[in-house]
């Protein structure tokens, strides 16, 4: 049995304005630095022995903060980055629904818009997915780690892990800033269990908590 502890990183300018991130790399801004400070000390209770991370650096900063904790060194995965959003990164939601309205619709629905070079839902599930499968399986048995991701690529992740269509099924609520996620492997299908989900020091109501980056 080992637990997957999945952790959105901390708030950025970018959150706080609502504009979506994508592969845009953001630092962490004050109030984020502080919800990782936070974040990290409940995370530490949970014992971890291994921390991977997205390359990106509000990520890697959120990460570090547990590293310095635990004395654990980030480990970074290129399959742990953000879902891009190409074109549209930068942008907030209302200015996509204003200026596209039918595209933004189609977004919403979990349809697919390679015109603006957003990458698909499901090829963004089985990427982080099959990144997530990979760290686990290189973790010894009984671990607890800790992956820190992104707001749609965690969203995304673990629905892939837990075997639904990203394209149909949006059962899972946007993580909000620097909350986080355990998942439990286990022996019945889908292999995997939710036991916590969005769990941290904020919670962020926004019904687009999990495509802001």
């Amino acid at each position: 049995m080992t637990d997957l502890i999945l952790w959105r990183h901390g708030q950025t300018d970018y959150n706080s304005q609502g504009r979506i991130q994508g592969r845009v790399d953001i630092p962490l801004n004050e109030t984020g630095r502080d919800q990782a400070r936070r974040a990290a000390e409940g995370i530490v209770a949970l014992g971890p022995a291994r921390i991977v991370s997205s390359p990106l650096a509000r990520a890697r900063a959120t990460a570090e903060v547990l590293a310095s904790l635990t004395g654990l060194s980030v480990e970074i995965d290129e399959g742990l980055a953000e879902k891009s959003f190409g074109d549209w990164e930068g942008l907030k939601a209302a200015d996509i629904k204003k200026q596209w309205p039918e595209h933004y619709a189609t977004w919403r629905a979990g349809g697919e818009l390679p015109q603006f070079r957003i990458e698909g839902r499901r090829q963004t599930a089985e990427r982080v997915g099959e990144a997530l499968k990979a760290i686990v399986a290189g973790s010894q048995k009984d671990d607890v780690v800790v992956a820190v991701s992104h707001g749609a690529a965690t969203n995304l992740g673990a629905t892939y892990l837990l075997g639904m269509d990203a394209q149909q099924w949006f059962g899972l609520r946007g993580m909000s800033n620097c909350c986080y996620a355990l998942l439990r492997t286990g022996e019945r299908p889908p292999g995997w269990s939710v036991v916590t989900w969005n769990a941290g020091p904020q919670v962020d109501s926004s019904p687009l908590g999990s495509i802001l980056g």
